[in-house]
């Protein structure tokens, strides 16, 4: 005897999300189901790229690592981290006046001008975009304590694009595969290459945060000098 399949009323079924093999074939609604879901394909690797429209400038997106962060809410590790693979059109200082004192915790940047450029995003993205938790430095100077801080948007420390401490403190994440695999540091703001901000604060100086330089070296600047902005998010 046949099975006869019955549908309540208001009931409504859709077909199951499809996400292809190659990364970028993929919509940025199918990539965002997908992570969603913990269903990420094999296939979808660390250094694939897709790009993304923000504010009216497409812009390239990486995968630059996998299972690496964490979700704010305690759930587990976010499948796929993503970051611009130049900067933003515009340059940001970390904050209005020279200091880091307030860390990246109340700096404008991440209080201010990233919430700016997330309401650019696509709209999918937006709301597809989930708090990750990250560990920094305290800032103002101090040589020790890490505090949490759940982002949206954040920037990326030292120790996870280079892998060492050499103006950090300790215990700000590990490196990122992207990075550790050799791919290049340096990013391009409007074609030509600039440094762009970290958001470790420099240890036993005040006014200082980190950045990775033009050349793609470990460095620091001033917080109220404008330099590229390169933010990271997991869906």
């Amino acid at each position: 005897m046949g099975h006869c399949l019955f549908m309540r009323k208001g009931e409504v079924h859709t077909a199951p999300v499809t996400y292809k093999a190659n990364f970028a074939d993929n919509t940025w609604e199918q990539i965002i189901d997908a992570c969603h879901k913990n269903k990420v394909p094999a296939t979808w690797a660390v250094g694939n790229q897709k790009p993304m429209t923000i504010n009216g400038t497409a812009y390239a997106i990486d995968i630059i690592g996998k299972g690496h962060d964490d979700y704010a809410d305690g759930s587990g590790k976010a499948p796929l981290t993503f970051q611009m693979h130049d900067c933003y059109g515009e340059e940001y200082a970390m904050n209005g006046t020279n200091t880091n004192s307030g860390g990246w915790t109340n700096c404008a940047m991440r209080k201010t001008h990233l919430p700016a450029i997330l309401s650019k995003m696509p709209t999918e993205v937006q709301s597809g975009i989930r708090e990750i938790n990250k560990k920094v430095g305290v800032g103002g100077g101090a040589s020790s304590g890490i505090e949490s801080v759940n982002d949206y948007l954040f920037l990326l420390g030292e120790v996870e694009i280079f892998g060492v401490t050499n103006y950090t403190i300790v215990g700000e994440g590990t490196q990122y595969d992207y990075y550790k695999a050799g791919n290049s540091k340096v990013k391009k703001r409007n074609g030509t290459s600039d440094a762009w901000w970290e958001r470790s604060p420099l240890i036993n100086r005040s006014v200082n945060f980190c950045a990775t330089n033009s050349s793609g070296a470990s460095d620091y600047i001033n917080a109220t000098y404008k330099r590229g902005v390169a933010f990271a998010f997991c869906f």
